[in-house]
């Protein structure tokens, strides 16, 4: 028995062993060499970096994508607040899609770029080649009060299937001001001081005046019934020849003095029958230096600011303005006006842009107080006109609606006198830069009067300031 069953177990490892050789033999590795080339790829959409006038935004290229430091110059609303400002500025090499989101956040309702919503769902964007600036439009569930940091994503296809992705971030800060802040429920006055108003020359007690929380809709009315953010109207939109000024006290140290306000209008009174219709003037106005010995900033003087006013007692300073008082002072001071229907409602030889300057200073003749206006004649467009008048690049009517920030600014050390507007709903802008050697003489350091105005002349609105801050 234990014979018989050796050679059947030699035959299966004999079976198992030839079994193997076969199944090695035909185990066939094929062996190949290469190699992997990387090369890089520029990115088909990249970022200029840049910032839009008076602080509403700045923003630059990261690693992964951008960065944005935004101004909360938020619009108040009865669901919240809105921010509306510039969020980035691309350049597309290529034409492609750029699809956006916004990474979820407790204190955003809503967010448009360009009028696509890209929260709460992503939005995209068909882009060709070129620069893009993209306008956000963010609505907040609450006032920014502190400091706001969000985050988003967003890519770029410019061929099927190939994709760049990015990310970016906002850092939203709530503005500070020293003179007046109606923004993210502030409502507040920081310095003492007077208003006055005109109409055709004569004072008018009537405005400015001011539309608190729970009165701002009657101002808003023309435009939405959603809005209700506070507003200093300086001058209403039914009145031509008319404007409405707040002055205040500031010490000047005898550097670098910059004025920067926020300002709006909602409705654009022009009549039909006027010469500029339908354009809207005639825009804001900026006082710098006053020294006043007449009248100083106390309540007795409220309304009651002794000035004149141009046209009406005074002769016609420029072919574009509005209705512009030179207050009473005993030195001469500096009037700058932005006024939007320059090269739109008229334009002349030497008139480039949206802005008029002019020096003025009062002399009280037995109890008639006399403004002279100079430069006479106007140094940019001549005999009969005074001043400089239409100076500066850049053009544009603002929206209604639209938040409007006017930055003037005046450097001593090259006695120049400069000034952006600036659409934040647009991207819109006009400014100027004028030398005044020759023509003014710094001040020194010390107290002086300053002061924002809104005016109408030909066009007409209800020209309203929201915020403004001084910083000299």
């Amino acid at each position: 028995m234990e014979k018989g069953r050796w050679p059947l177990a030699f035959t299966i490892v004999l079976l198992s062993l030839i079994i193997t050789a076969y199944v090695a033999m035909a185990h066939v590795v094929f062996v190949y060499q290469t190699g992997i080339m990387v090369k890089p790829v520029s990115s088909p959409i990249t970022v200029i970096p840049g910032q839009c006038p008076c602080g509403c935004s700045s923003w630059s290229q990261t690693l992964s994508g951008f960065s944005t430091t935004i101004t909360a110059y938020t619009l108040r609303t009865i669901n919240g607040y809105v921010l509306t400002t510039p969020l980035v500025k691309f350049n597309a090499t290529i034409s492609g899609t750029l699809t956006m989101s916004l990474s979820s956040s407790s204190s955003v309702v809503s967010d448009y770029v360009n009028g696509t919503q890209i929260y709460p769902s992503p939005g995209s964007f068909s882009l060709s080649a070129g620069s893009y600036l993209m306008i956000q439009r963010l609505a907040l569930s609450s006032p920014v009060t502190s400091t706001l940091t969000l985050s988003g994503q967003y890519s770029y296809t410019y061929t099927p299937g190939v994709s760049f992705l990015y990310s970016f971030s906002e850092t939203i800060n709530p503005p500070s001001a020293n003179v007046m802040n109606l923004l993210n429920g502030q409502n507040a006055i920081y310095v003492k001081h007077v208003y006055q108003g005109d109409y055709q020359g004569s004072s008018n007690s009537s405005w400015p005046v001011y539309y608190g929380p729970s009165t701002a809709s009657q101002y808003w009315s023309p435009l939405s019934s959603s809005i209700n953010q506070p507003v200093l109207m300086m001058v209403p939109s039914s009145y031509s020849w008319s404007s409405g000024a707040m002055f205040w006290q500031s010490s000047y140290s005898g550097g670098s003095l910059t004025i920067t306000m926020v300002g709006v209008y909602s409705y654009n009174g022009t009549p039909s029958t006027s010469s500029v219709y339908p354009y809207v003037g005639d825009g804001y106005i900026v006082y710098l230096f006053l020294k006043p010995s007449l009248w100083n900033i106390s309540p007795q003087y409220n309304y009651s600011v002794p000035y004149v006013a141009s046209p009406n007692t005074t002769q016609v300073i420029a072919p574009v303005q509005g209705d512009v008082m030179f207050p009473q002072s005993a030195s001469t001071y500096i009037v700058v006006e932005w006024n939007p229907l320059w090269q739109y409602a008229y334009t002349t030889t030497g008139a480039t842009g949206q802005w008029d300057v002019w020096l003025a200073v009062t002399v009280n003749w037995f109890g008639l107080l006399i403004a002279y206006v100079s430069p006479y004649p106007s140094p940019n467009i001549g005999y009969p006109y005074t001043g400089w008048d239409g100076i500066g690049t850049g053009a544009f009517q603002p929206r209604p609606g639209d938040y409007i920030c006017i930055t003037v600014t005046y450097n001593p050390s090259t006695n120049t006198l400069s000034g952006v507007t600036y659409d934040m709903n647009t991207g819109w802008s006009a400014s100027f830069t004028l030398n005044l050697s020759g023509y003014f003489t710094p001040p020194g350091s010390g107290n002086y009067v300053f002061g924002v105005a809104g005016t109408n002349g030909a066009g007409q609105a209800n020209w309203a300031i929201v915020y403004v801050n001084y910083r000299g």
